[in-house]
C-alpha cells in the first residue's frame, strides 16, 4: 500500500512538472492568450481535469510557470553579500553568470517577454511580469550598490543604483534579444562586461545629481533686499 502510494505521489509530481514544461514551451511560442488548456493537455498527453486539479485555472497555471522559471532564473544568480572578493572580482562573477543564465534559460524569458507585450490586455500577466521585473531592478540596484559604496559610501552609491538600475535592466533585455536575433553572432559575456564598464562610466553623474538632491535648497534671487528698497 506504501509503495502504491508513493508511486502515485510520484506520478503526480511528474504530471505535474510535465504540464508546466509544456506550457512553458507552447506560450512561449504562441504567446499565453493563443495557447489554450486544451493545446496544453494534448502536447503532455493528460486529461484536461488534471491540469485543472493541479492549479485550479489557466491562470493558476501561467502563475506557477512564471514563479518556477523565475525561482530558476534567480537561483543562477549569485548575491554580492554572498561572494568574496573586492568590487571589481564580485562584479564580474555576477556580470559572467547573469551572461550564462541568459543562455540556459531562453524558453521562460522569451515567455516573459511575450508577457509583457500581452500584459496591458491582461491584468494577470501584467502583474506577473511586474513582478518578475521588480525582482531583476532589486538585483542589479544591489550589485551596483555594491560596485560604488568603497568609493562613495553606502549612501551615495545606493542613491546612484535607484537611478542606473533601470539602465541594468533596460540593457540586460537588449543582451536577451540579440542572441536571439543574432545567435551566431551575440557574446553574452562580452555584452556584461560591457554593462559593467557602462554603468562605472555613468556612476559620477548619478553620484552627482545624488549630491546635489542632498544638498539643501538654497535662496532664489540673490541677496535679501531691504525692505526700504525703492522697488
Amino acid at each position: 500500500m506504501r509503495r502504491a502510494r508513493g508511486r502515485d505521489t510520484g506520478q503526480t509530481a511528474t504530471a505535474r512538472e510535465l504540464l508546466l514544461d509544456v506550457a512553458e514551451r507552447l506560450m512561449s511560442e504562441r504567446g499565453y492568450a493563443a495557447t489554450p488548456v486544451s493545446a496544453v493537455c494534448k502536447a503532455a498527453d493528460v486529461a484536461v481535469t488534471s491540469l485543472y486539479w493541479h492549479f485550479g485555472s489557466k491562470e493558476g497555471l501561467l502563475a506557477t510557470v512564471m514563479e518556477r522559471g523565475a525561482q530558476r532564473w534567480f537561483a543562477a544568480l549569485p548575491r554580492w553579500e554572498e561572494l568574496s572578493g573586492d568590487s571589481d572580482e564580485r562584479t564580474e562573477v555576477i556580470l559572467r553568470r547573469g551572461a550564462d543564465a541568459v543562455a540556459e534559460h531562453p524558453v521562460f524569458l522569451r515567455l516573459f517577454y511575450l508577457l509583457a507585450l500581452e500584459g496591458a490586455d491582461d491584468e494577470v500577466a501584467a502583474e506577473l511580469v511586474q513582478r518578475v521585473r521588480g525582482h531583476a531592478t532589486n538585483y542589479f540596484r544591489d550589485l551596483i550598490a555594491g560596485m560604488l559604496t568603497s568609493e562613495y559610501g553606502p549612501e551615495l552609491a545606493r542613491a546612484a543604483a535607484e537611478e542606473l538600475a533601470p539602465f541594468a535592466v533596460a540593457f540586460s533585455d537588449g543582451c536577451f534579444f540579440a542572441t536571439q536575433l543574432e545567435p551566431t553572432l551575440a557574446q553574452p559575456r562580452r555584452m556584461y562586461a560591457d554593462l559593467a564598464a557602462a554603468l562605472r562610466a555613468l556612476a559620477p553623474m548619478a553620484i552627482a545629481r545624488a549630491r546635489h538632491q542632498e544638498r539643501p535648497p538654497t535662496q532664489h534671487g540673490g541677496p535679501e533686499c531691504p525692505t526700504n528698497a525703492p522697488y
